[in-house]
């Protein structure tokens, strides 16, 4: 699909509900990241490594290791998830959330908060 007709399209997305805004760049539930920055490498390498461990403790099962092993690699990946999750959220609100924030669109906000409040359950 060309590019302008796909600037065209007015947002259909489930998750923002159909705004019906011009296209899915202007609703602000849909960013694009910089697949060359840093930031996005450093995630991508993260999820690797956790992955990895999830094949791990896979492989562990399989072998029928001892309990306690398996659950001290689930624990190391549920730390390595909310690291994950907390230079996620950073970077969210560095950029995104801020950027929308300058554009007025106050909806950023309450979708933080309520993220957050999600978070420290």
């Amino acid at each position: 699909m060309s590019e302008t007709k796909q600037a065209k399209m007015t947002c259909s997305m489930q998750d923002c509900g159909g705004s019906g805004k011009s296209s899915c760049q202007d609703c602000f539930k849909h960013k694009h990241r910089d697949k060359d920055g840093e930031t996005y490498k450093r995630m991508m390498a993260r999820l690797k490594r956790i992955e990895g461990q999830v094949r791990g403790i896979e492989k562990m099962v399989e072998d029928d290791r001892y309990c306690i092993d398996i659950l001290t690699q689930v624990t190391a990946i549920q730390s390595a998830l909310a690291a994950f999750n907390k230079e996620l959220l950073a970077d969210h609100i560095r950029t995104c959330v801020v950027d929308d924030v300058r554009e007025g669109k106050e909806e950023a906000v309450d979708e933080l908060v309520t993220t957050l409040q999600k978070l420290v359950k």
